[in-house]
């Protein structure tokens, strides 16, 4: 297949991420692959990251990074802002503390993706924690599973435009598990088809939202409402209440947070 337009598109929202940004963007600039932008989408940082964005953008000539800074309406609104500016054929959230895993990556990618038979392709992710170890985190291929959790790991799972087009945006009312409502409405959907590869693509920081105990009650909250709005099926409704019933306490067992509402 000949090359000659942009394949990936990497999006990125930012907000006061000084500290770790700078990584981000270097693991995109530094491929080896050339045909990949990187949209950052900044909420109005005021510790310094738009300064080391626009520096990253001033030093690299091999691929095109684009900043745009202004209030949003929180990571969803700005995720979305970059899905409407990107022009890849593959989009890939890639979140301020988080990297590509090595500088051939992306080409290692589209040797897997370059005919863009799928619509979503997830990889494996190395999720780092707060003592500096890489645990690695799957996606699942049992492909009921959605039901009750989230199945790829966004920093890992290439999406491409049409899926967009036919299944919408991210979600403007959800702050933590937006990537879960998107990939349950597409999988949820007729003909949507998916790939799961084994290979390591990036490495997770351990400072987003999602993987912060401070908001596993919000996040917890997130994915009931998105599985009680999603689902249609009454056998999956039931299956999903029971599930909770053990999933819930078992999360929440050592914060000893009151999760009644949750059991409903």
């Amino acid at each position: 297949m000949k090359l000659d337009s942009l394949f990936f598109s990497i999006i990125t929202a930012s907000l006061n991420c000084v500290d770790t940004i700078r990584e981000t963007i270097d693991s995109v600039a530094e491929q080896t692959f050339p045909y990949v932008e990187h949209i950052v989408i900044d909420g109005g940082s005021t510790d310094g990251t738009v300064d080391v964005i626009q520096d990253a953008t001033l030093h690299n000539q091999s691929h095109k990074i684009y900043c745009f800074s202004e209030s949003d309406e929180g990571i969803a609104d700005a995720l979305n802002k970059g899905l409407y500016k990107a022009k890849g054929k593959y989009i890939l959230v890639l979140q301020a503390d988080d990297r590509l895993i090595d500088h051939d990556i992306l080409k290692k990618v589209y040797a897997v993706i370059g005919d863009e038979t799928y619509d979503i392709v997830s990889f494996p992710v190395l999720k780092m924690n707060s003592n500096g170890k890489r645990i690695p985190f799957n996606p699942i291929k049992l492909p009921w599973w959605y039901h009750f959790k989230t199945v790829f790991p966004h920093q890992g799972a290439f999406v491409h435009s049409r899926l967009f087009e036919q299944t919408g945006s991210f979600k403007k009312e959800l702050t933590i598990a937006l990537d879960y409502d998107f990939f349950y409405r597409a999988l949820d959907s007729t003909g949507c088809s998916v790939l799961i590869q084994s290979m390591p693509v990036a490495v997770s920081g351990c400072d987003g939202i999602s993987s912060n105990p401070n908001y596993l009650k919000k996040r917890l909250l997130e994915e009931c409402l998105i599985q009680e709005t999603n689902e249609k099926k009454l056998r999956w409704k039931i299956m999903q209440r029971i599930f909770r019933r053990i999933y819930v306490p078992y999360k929440l067992f050592s914060t000893g947070l009151k999760v009644h509402f949750l059991l409903k």
